[in-house]
Parts: C-alpha cells; structure tokens; sequence
C-alpha cells in the first residue's frame, strides 16, 4: 500500500525483488497519488513479472489500502511491506523457513533496525525499543497479554503470516490496525521471533509516527472519511474499542472471548 512514495519506493522494491525467497507475488495497491510513484511501479512491473500494479482512482486511506493488498492476495502466506522500510536479502528465506516448520505459528518476524532518510542505520542508543512479542504459550490469553504489555512500534507486522488466518481477523481497523492485528494473530496462534535483524523501519518526517501528528491526524491518515463521531473519540480509548471489536469477531469459544 502506498501514497506519494516516490522518494523511497524505489529502494523498497529493488530490497523485495532481492529478497533469496524468489516465489512471491508483489502487489502495489496504488492510493491515487499525484506524484512519480505511478511511473516508478509501472517500470518495475514492466521490468518484473512478480509485481501486480492496482491503481485506487482516490485517496480511500490506509485501512481501505492495506485491505485492498490482502483481498488481492491469493498465496498460503502474507507480508505487508510499506513503501518506506527495507528488509536484507534473507529476511523472506528465514521466516518462511521458520512459519513452513510450525503449523502452530501464525506470525513469524526478525528483529530489527532503524534507519533515516538516507538509509543510514541510526545508533542503537537513539534507537526506539523494538517489541518483543514472540510467544510460544499455549493458551491464547497468554499470548494476547504478551503482545499487549510489548507492542509499540509494531514493526513485527511486517513479518510473515499465515493468510489463512489473516483472513479470519479484522484486518486493519480505523486506527493502531498493526497492534490490533498482531493482537488478533496472538489470539488464533503462536508468534516467532528470528533472532537476526534483517528488517530496517525507516524514520523521517513524513511518517505517520513521527511523533509530530496529532491522533487526529492519525486517524484521517487511516481513514480520510472518517465520521464525526470517530473523531471525538480519545486515542486510548479507540485503541480499547477495536481490541473490544476483535474479541467479538474472531472465531473463539465464548469461554475464550470472556477470559
């Protein structure tokens, strides 16, 4: 998914196409920009046969857009990838290695880096504390809690999932959509953590976390449409609501839901 990304999307693409797992398909779900990143997907597409280009004829947001990849999807497995961020050579390799292992793993991610406008990695004591959420409990509400107490960036939604359960959640909701998903995939299976830093999270000053934007601003990144009422609402609280909201959804015991 990707809105007016021309100036690291191109770096994005070549570090997915160079990925040593071969057999993906790459879909770019277009959100009606106006800058190159029409130009700059459709010469990659032309130059690669993976790479599917879907164009949106608006901005519809970044919950309608990260839908849309999903729904066009049709592999046994799914990563989301922002326009932004680079994954090393052997991130797809190891966690498919890892997830293909383990039928019980709904999520498998690497651990991470950060690095700036110039794809320079930034010093690890400026660096955020990345989450730690890989869990191999049994029991769903001990894997939910571990993603709650040590989610933040949520970086670890950019791992690789197993679509079938990925289609059985809430994907991506009206606000905080990567801490609800990695909350919903905790619930339904086990999380794994490759314990090599094969991710590199870009920070600058158009990201959507740069700490700058208001909760506001947040949520009409998410969903440019979004109600009045919405709107009101008070951050934590929203992010209270759609964990509330996923509870109820997914496909668990009514035991499972209450505990």
């Amino acid at each position: 998914p990707v809105i007016d990304g021309q100036r690291y999307l191109s770096k994005a693409l070549d570090s997915l196409l160079n990925q040593e797992f071969e057999d993906f398909e790459l879909i770019i779900a277009d959100d009606g920009s106006t800058d190159q990143t029409e130009a700059i997907c459709r010469e990659a597409a032309a130059r690669d046969s993976r790479i599917r280009y879907l164009r949106n004829d608006q901005n519809r947001g970044a919950t309608w857009n990260f839908r849309k990849v999903l729904e066009a999807s049709s592999g046994e497995f799914f990563k989301y990838a922002a326009y932004d961020d680079e994954c090393y050579p052997a991130m797809l390799r190891k966690c498919m290695d890892v997830i293909r292992a383990d039928s019980s793993i709904a999520l498998v991610y690497t651990r991470s880096e950060l690095i700036d406008e110039n794809s320079a990695v930034v010093p690890p004591q400026c660096s955020p504390r990345w989450d730690s959420i890989a869990t191999s409990a049994n029991h769903a509400p001990v894997r939910l809690w571990q993603v709650l107490w040590w989610v933040l960036h949520g970086q670890a939604c950019y791992g690789v999932m197993r679509a079938s359960l990925l289609r059985q959640i809430r994907p991506f909701g009206s606000i905080a959509g990567d801490w609800v998903i990695l909350a919903q995939l905790a619930m339904l299976g086990k999380i794994a953590e490759v314990p090599e830093v094969l991710f590199r999270l870009r920070r600058h000053s158009s990201n959507s976390w740069n700490g700058k934007v208001t909760p506001l601003q947040i949520l009409q990144w998410h969903n440019p449409r979004a109600s009045q009422l919405e709107k009101l609402i008070p951050f934590r609280v929203a992010i209270v609501l759609e964990h509330m909201k996923s509870v109820s959804y997914l496909p668990l015991s009514p035991i499972q839901k209450v505990t």
